[in-house]
Parts: C-alpha cells; structure tokens; sequence
C-alpha cells in the first residue's frame, strides 16, 4: 500500500508527462478495442449469413456422397425413406429449429432469346424460406408450395437471361435415367446472397417439381438449422451416436467445412489485427520507457538520497515498477472505457458499409463487444509496461549513492 500511495503522488507530481504517456496507453488500447470488436463482428456477421443463405449449419447425406456424387450423383442420392428418417433423428435434437430436403443439380435456363446454365436447388419451400433468412428477396416473392412453377433466380443470373418477375422460362436437365426432360416455370422472385459469384448462376424450384423434372424421388441433402451456432459440436456427436445405433448409412459436413471463403477471410483479418495489436504495442513500450527514462533522469538526487537513507535497490525498482505499471494499467481502463463508449455510439449510428470483395450488398458497421479482448489488452499493456519500465529501473537502483547525491 505503501509503494502504491507514493507511486501514485510522484505520477501526480509529473501531469504533464504522465498525461502524454496515459493518452498514448488510452488511444492505443481504445483502437485494439474497436478493431477487435469489428473484427468479431465481422466474423459473427458473415458467418451467420453464409449459414443462413446457402448452407445451413449441418448437412447431412447418404453414405459415400461427399466422395462420389460428382461422378456418379443418381446412386448417391438419399431415397425417400431414408431422408425422412434423418429428419426424424435431427428434430428430435433440442438445437434443431427446422430441417429441409434439398435436390441440387445443373440445368440448362433460358427462352427463345437467351440461355444460361444454372445450378439449381430444389427445396421445401416452408421451412427453407426459414433456413435463408439471409437471402434478400430483391423482387417479387418467396417460393410457394401453391405455386409450383414458381422460381427463384439469383440477381446475376436474371440479368444475364435479362427477365423479370412474371417472365416464363424453359428448364432443361437429365433424368436419372439419362434422358432429357423439359419443364416450363415462371420467374416468381430475384434475390440476392453474400455472395455475387453465387447470385451469377443460382436458382431455386419447389422440391417435388424438381423431382418430377429429374424422375426421382430421391434427395441429395437434409440441412439442419440450429438455434446457435455454438450447439453444432454437440449436435454432431449427438447425430453420429443415434445415426450408429439405427444403422441410418449417413455422412455429414458442417457449415466451416462448405464455407472455405469464410475461413480465407478470417485468416485475412486474424493477420491484420495481429500487426496492427503489434504497432499499438511497440508504441506503449516507447512511449512508457521514454516517460520512466526520463522520470530517472530528473529524480536521480532523489535516488541517491532513498539509498543514502538505506533503501536497498530491490526497493528502487519495485518504485519505479510500481509506477510504470500504475500508469499503465489506469490508462488501459481508461482506454477500455473509452473502447465501450465508441464502441455504443458508432453502433447507434448505424452507419452502411460498401460491399466486401466477392459480395453483392452493403451491411451495417456493427462493433461487437468483446470481454476477452479488454481483458486481454489490460493484461497485455500490463506486461509491456513492466517490461519498460524494468531497464530503467534497474538502471536507477545501480547509481552508485556519490554520484547519484552530486548529480544536477
């Protein structure tokens, strides 16, 4: 209590020094806050949207899919039976919200003026509306189990055939059986995902018109959505016990694994938040060691008296630690604080950002509050600041008492 008290009047005693050495401590630690709170949000942003747009938490497939689908995808396929039997298994989780079945394949779209290929998803319309709540319906509506003619077109796509809502269309693909069948269908709504290289050959048909295109009754996908992203862990342990036990002949992949675009991102922004938490730093470490230096400089007398009066040096270092760590530590609270603030107040704004690289819309700045990292930049200031307040320190308590008493 001692060396806090007296750590505390000589931080007073210099304002001037000991203000500019806090504002550097505030401003450093205010802008790691908001970076990491953008960052986070960011990261929690384009995750859900990825999840909520294309594909879901979980998807779950017949045996063998993932390997072979791509050259044999009929026989791969999961047969009516066995999908609703994963339905069963995955709702009677708690996490579960909803689950969808999904027959995704490539078509030939077009009229008798323009053609485009198109991958195509057949899907439940109730309960996949619910699944891509990320999807932004840009004109006219959702799919409808009523209208089963209807489509939806991604926004790239619907520009390259250059048709609009209420257009009719032909889609053209191969049966299971290796013959070409034709169905006609209506342009019932455009959208727009995260992703504009997905909008670009995207389209979306009820289900059982999908099937009666393709001749089948089979699915490729059962997609799960989950009411946190958290329970996934869980969820998955959950499917691979039961799905054992019932002998379901199913494999699954979860949402990370799909999204490799999520994860280059998240790299990308990892890397930038780590040099610029570098650069913050390298500035407290010079900005406290110039202080402390100097604070030596100027009570060097002072020094040399303490020792004279029989101070041991282990009793000048921790003073001056003391000190430094004191500054330190106020001044990243403070810049917590200071982080908290901003942090409310940029959120209120709701400010619009332009679209990332690779997306076709907008979204709102969005600051995340994140404990651990103020936590983590409490501590970490904590340490540099030990770190250079030690060698001057050290160099104070080795003045010899002649010298340090003579010095001006």
């Amino acid at each position: 209590m001692f060396l806090i008290k007296v750590a505390w009047r000589n931080i007073l005693r210099h304002k001037r020094r000991s203000l500019f050495a806090l504002l550097t401590i505030l401003s450093g630690v205010t802008g790691i806050i908001l970076f990491g709170g953008f960052v986070e949000a960011n990261y929690i942003g384009l995750r859900e949207s990825v999840i909520r747009s294309q594909y879901g938490h979980l998807q779950i497939h017949r045996a063998g899919y993932e390997a072979n689908h791509r050259q044999d995808p009929d026989r791969y396929r999961m047969p009516l039976e066995q999908a609703e039997r994963v339905k069963a298994l995955l709702e009677s989780n708690p996490h579960v919200q909803m689950t969808s079945r999904r027959l995704e394949f490539t078509a030939l779209l077009g009229n008798e003026k323009n053609s485009q290929a198109a991958i195509v998803r057949g899907v439940d319309p109730e309960t996949e509306t619910l699944i891509n709540s990320a999807l932004t319906i840009i004109d006219g509506t959702d799919l409808d189990e009523e209208e089963p003619e209807g489509v939806l077109l991604g926004e790239g796509l619907a520009q390259a055939l250059n048709v609009k809502v209420g257009d009719q269309l032909s889609l053209l693909a191969s049966t299971v059986n290796g013959v070409m069948n034709a169905v006609d269908v209506t342009v019932q709504g455009i959208f727009q995902s995260f992703a504009k290289e997905y909008d670009d050959a995207a389209m979306m048909m009820t289900l059982p018109h999908a099937q009666q295109l393709l001749n089948t009754q089979s699915v490729d996908t059962v997609v799960a959505l989950l009411d946190e992203t958290m329970a996934l862990d869980a969820v998955v342990a959950d499917v691979a016990d039961r799905s054992r036990a019932q002998d379901l002949g199913i494999e699954w992949i979860e949402w990370h694994k799909l999204a490799t675009f999520y994860q280059k991102v998240v790299d990308l922004y990892d890397g930038f938040f780590l040099f610029i938490n570098l650069v913050i730093y390298v500035v407290v470490v010079f900005g406290v060691a110039n202080t402390m230096i100097v604070t030596v400089m100027e009570r060097t007398a002072e020094i040399g008296t303490l020792r004279a009066m029989g101070t041991h040096r282990g009793g000048i270092v921790r003073q001056f630690l003391t000190e430094g760590l004191m500054l330190a530590v106020f001044g990243a609270v403070l810049g917590v604080l200071a982080g908290i603030a901003l942090t409310y107040s940029l959120n209120a704004l709701e400010i619009m950002m332009p679209p990332p690289p690779g997306s076709s819309k907008g979204y709102p700045l969005r600051i995340a509050y994140v404990p651990w990292i103020w936590a983590g930049s409490v501590g970490a200031v904590a340490l540099i600041a030990l770190f250079a307040t030690l060698v001057p320190a050290m160099q104070a308590a080795r003045k010899s008492i002649v010298d340090a008493l003579r010095y001006v």
